[in-house]
Formats: C-alpha cells, structure tokens, sequence
C-alpha cells in the first residue's frame, strides 16, 4: 500500500472505529463529544504525517502506538476545553476496565513469541528515530513466562512532541488494566516515562501482578474499583 493508503488505514482502524469508546470517555468529561471528536480526528490527521510505523503496519508495536496516538488526540482536544490530563487518564483507564475487548496474548502462543523476539532483535539495528527499540524474551515459567524491555520508547517520544508527557504514565497503566483481562499476571516496577531506564515487563499467567499505580500514586492517580 501507498503511504496515504496506510494513513487511511491507521485512521479508520484506530479512529474512526473507536468512536464509539472516544464518546464515553468525552462523556465523562465535556458534554460537547461531538466537537471534541472533530477537532481531535484534525489533530490525528496531523499527526499520521510523522507517526511511527505508519509505512510499516503489521509491525508487532505499531498498534501500540496508533491506538496511543488516537488517545493521545482526543486528550488534545479535550485539553483546550480545561480537562486535566488525570481526569482523562482516570476516564481512558475506567473505560478500558469496563470494555469486553480481548487484549492480545502474545506469550501464549510459541511461534508468535518467537517472531516478537526477532522483532526486538532487529530493532536494535534497524528502528527509526521514532521507533520503539526493545528486547523480547522467553521466561522459564517458574518466575515468569516471558517478558520485554524497552530500551527506547515510541510514545515518549511522540507525546513529547506535543507536551503531553504526564499522560504517557496512564499509558503505562493501560498495560496492567488489559494484563488484568486476561490475568498475564504482569509485574513491573517502572518504565521510562515514569524515571527509569528502561520498561520491564514481566508476564507469569495466573501470577500476581505489580501495577504501576500502586507504585506512583502521585503519577497515575486511578483508583482500582470493583
């Protein structure tokens, strides 16, 4: 595909069709969701000319990265109207609780993890400036199943860009919050948007996890609920 087939792509998998979730989380906020969508879908648009893995959409981080973007942009907008970036992380964390989506579960499937590890190899030698660069792991499944560190991360990088570091933590949360779906048992005691030097996750299924909000509560200032 074409580079403006892949935006179009990017925006109607990662825009367009999350709406719906968009509306619930600006309901939370504003009551005008219909002019926040707009002005956010303009600043999403804006954003596909520089976003990482754009031209590269199958790439195994991309979706991490579009779909933080799309947050990233509905914050934007809702920023302009005085919401402040823990009233929005606390609603985009809720809602994502509150969702019947199935996150994926690379780990539970061999050949997948296998393709993940290569992935993290060749990032090492071959990741645009944009990119995430990371390892990828298998565990002995004692301690932990496997896991991943990220040496340089995409959204830091891309929320910088527009001023919005103190929402990358709740992106970190948004890790824990789908871990917790499908019970990956993910441990984790810090990421680079939050003061260290790399993100390390560690998934055991079944395992109990070390969520980050229980860690920086001044930083991600979500309350579990039931």
């Amino acid at each position: 595909m074409s580079r403006q087939e892949n935006e179009q792509f990017v925006r109607n998998v990662y825009f367009e069709k999350a709406k719906r979730r968009f509306t619930r989380i600006i309901g939370r906020l504003v009551r005008d969701e219909r002019s926040v969508l707009e002005e956010a879908a303009t600043i999403f648009d804006r954003m596909l000319a520089d976003m990482a893995y754009v031209d590269k959409t199958d790439h195994p981080m991309a979706a991490s990265v579009f779909s933080s973007c799309a947050n990233l942009a509905v914050y934007l907008a809702l920023k302009e109207r005085g919401v402040n970036v823990h009233d929005f992380g606390c609603a985009m964390l809720a809602d994502m609780k509150q969702s019947s989506m199935k996150p994926e579960d690379v780990g539970s499937d061999p050949k997948r993890l296998e393709e993940f590890i290569a992935s993290g190899e060749a990032s090492k030698k071959d990741a645009a400036p944009s990119e995430f660069v990371f390892e990828a792991f298998a565990g002995d499944h004692k301690d932990f199943d496997w896991g991943v560190n990220i040496k340089r991360c995409a959204l830091c990088r891309a929320f910088s860009q527009h001023d919005a570091m103190d929402l990358v933590p709740y992106m970190c949360a948004s890790n824990d919050v789908m871990s917790d779906m499908i019970n990956q048992g993910l441990r984790r005691t810090g990421t680079i948007a939050l003061g260290a030097k790399q993100c390390e996750y560690l998934y055991k299924i079944g395992g109990e996890p070390q969520r980050l909000v229980n860690q920086y509560p001044d930083r991600i200032r979500y309350v579990e609920s039931s």
